[in-house]
């Protein structure tokens, strides 16, 4: 660093005040910069600034234009109810982890930020001590919490006294129904430069938690998944459907509005009486999370899944042939619209109802039904046979699970 009288007097303040903590740091740039400074976590909670407002507390970030790697300056809008401010933003990510942003606030006229490059480089290396420091803290304290999670995930803990003793040191109830939900992002790599998202994600559900519920929502952050443990009043889970399904959509939009490049799939386990059989219902999550993935359902409960859980788990050789055994003879043209499968599938999906067929499809009645009389034809079945329409209708099923119209006929 050189000798102590050579330093520029900026830097030789800004060293003195680091050591008396992360706001006396912030009211120190803000004094050599002459403008005022905002320090926030990932998740743009405020963490120190020199511009008091009671509505400061947390806000949200729109940046102006495309913004570069981590390394670089962006301009950006930060607004709450009561506030509308603009800034220059610059991410606090040493060796590529985003662990915060500091903001350097302005009115209408940009200032010279090139002329500050020297001063907010040394900041940022100031925010990344104490940053890093506030972190190891955090995962100290986090690091019992996060055991007991994976202990009571994975069923490692068997006795519902000890795992509801566990609880109430963390502020949760085991003693009523429980129920998991399961967030996942799924293109979010672990190596990502974007992996503090998932930390974005977690406080995002934290915050609609304690809005809607109570203080210490049970969440914790398993690989690029956002794991909850939300408390039922019963074990019948069909009377909260509409209630999970609304707090799912609406984190999934909040998600989809601070970070516009990833989206949110999910899963909702089955609702348990006992602590010790919540490891089901992570299972049942994960389940639910990668057959709505396939099927398109957009909030999947496990408990409506039926026919599904049998043919998701089935060895794949077995649902093949039996798919071919079903279809097999059916010609797929995909790009003809005599694509008898295509056709065949839209008459399963609306219950083998001529009408909604009809209308779903374009065609006249008379079209749909003599190529329906060929499909009968081809495969030497009566579709008004019901046992023909539970193997259509599992077929399809299939096909959906596990993409078999994709695969070869010899092989995966």
């Amino acid at each position: 660093m050189g000798n102590v009288s050579s330093m520029p007097n900026y830097m030789r303040k800004l060293l003195k005040t680091s050591g008396q903590g992360l706001d006396a740091l912030t009211c120190a740039i803000a004094e050599v910069l002459n403008q005022p400074i905002l320090v926030s976590t990932p998740t743009y909670e405020t963490l120190s600034t020199t511009l008091l407002h009671p509505d400061l507390d947390s806000f949200q970030m729109v940046i102006e234009g495309e913004r570069g790697d981590n390394e670089t300056l962006f301009f950006c809008t930060l607004s709450t109810e009561a506030l509308h401010l603009k800034g220059a933003g610059w991410a606090i990510a040493p060796n590529g982890r985003i662990l915060g942003y500091l903001f350097v606030l302005y009115d209408e006229v940009k200032p010279d930020f090139e002329e500050f490059q020297a001063i907010i480089e040394t900041a940022l290396s100031l925010y990344s001590i104490h940053l890093q420091n506030k972190l190891e803290l955090k995962q100290e304290k986090h690091k019992t919490k996060n055991a007991f999670f994976y202990d009571l995930l994975y069923g490692n803990l068997k006795r519902n006294e000890d795992i509801m003793t566990m609880g109430e040191v963390w502020g949760w109830d085991f003693h009523r129904p429980h129920t998991v939900l399961l967030l996942r992002v799924p293109d979010l790599e672990s190596h990502s430069p974007d992996w503090h998202l998932m930390e974005v994600l977690q406080k995002t559900v934290d915050r609609t938690l304690i809005n809607r519920y109570y203080k210490n929502p049970a969440t914790t952050v398993n690989r690029n998944e956002v794991v909850v443990i939300l408390p039922a009043e019963s074990e019948k889970a069909f009377e909260r459907k509409p209630e999970i399904t609304s707090l799912i959509e609406g984190l999934s939009n909040q998600f989809k509005t601070t970070v516009s490049d990833y989206r949110i799939i999910c899963g909702v386990g089955k609702t348990y009486a006992q602590p010790n059989d919540l490891f089901r219902s992570y299972q049942e999550a994960k389940v639910a999370c990668e057959m709505g993935s396939l099927l398109e359902v957009e909030v999947p409960f496990f408990s409506d899944m039926g026919l599904e859980r049998i043919l998701y788990k089935h060895d794949l050789e077995d649902l093949k042939e039996y798919y071919y055994h079903v279809l097999g003879d059916l010609p797929e043209e995909d790009e003809s619209e005599d694509n008898l499968v295509w056709l065949l599938e839209s008459l399963v999906d609306n219950q083998f109802d001529m009408n909604k067929t009809a209308q779903v499809t374009f065609l006249h009645r008379n079209t749909l039904r003599y190529r329906l009389n060929k499909i009968e034809a081809i495969l030497g079945r009566s579709l008004a046979d019901i046992n023909t329409r539970l193997d259509l209708a599992a077929a399809f099923k299939i096909r959906r699970l596990h993409k078999i119209h994709l695969l070869s006929r010899k092989g995966p």
